[in-house]
């Protein structure tokens, strides 16, 4: 797990099916409440967004559907942003036949992580441009 400003970076290591759907679910859920923690007691930037970087994803099973569906609901809860980065052609195209791609948004998947990382700076930086703007009229008016 990495943290940019704003941004947690998971690297998931392997294929998402039965076998590790319920310890990949939980251990995603654990890393976003420790980072949470640590932003607290730190000060720093809040959490905004959390990358998936799906690139050594080879596979993924009806029960790795649901684990995503289930960790797309735990961070929409939060307020928080997912993002999924590098996610290979067989990846993709069960997702698309089980409607996740729709659900997600093809917004929220980026071919490189680089690229998932640019759009998520970009986008903490247009609501921190927009928030300054309001808070300027704000106290002005």
């Amino acid at each position: 797990a990495q943290f940019i400003d704003g941004v947690l970076i998971l690297h998931i290591e392997g294929p998402i099916c039965f076998a590790s759907a319920n310890y990949l679910r939980e251990r995603i859920m654990r890393w976003i409440y420790e980072e949470e923690d640590k932003i607290e007691s730190s000060g720093s930037p809040s959490l905004q967004h959390v990358i998936l970087d799906m690139g050594a994803v080879s596979t993924i099973d009806t029960s790795g559907i649901s684990t995503l569906r289930e960790v797309k609901k735990f961070i929409d809860r939060k307020n928080l942003k997912l993002v999924l980065a590098n996610p290979g052609s067989e990846v993709m195209k069960k997702m698309l036949i089980s409607g996740l791609l729709h659900e997600f948004g093809e917004e929220c998947i980026y071919p490189t992580v680089a690229e998932a990382v640019s759009a998520c700076k970009f986008m903490l930086q247009t609501i921190q441009s927009t928030s300054s703007k309001v808070a300027g009229q704000e106290n002005s008016v």
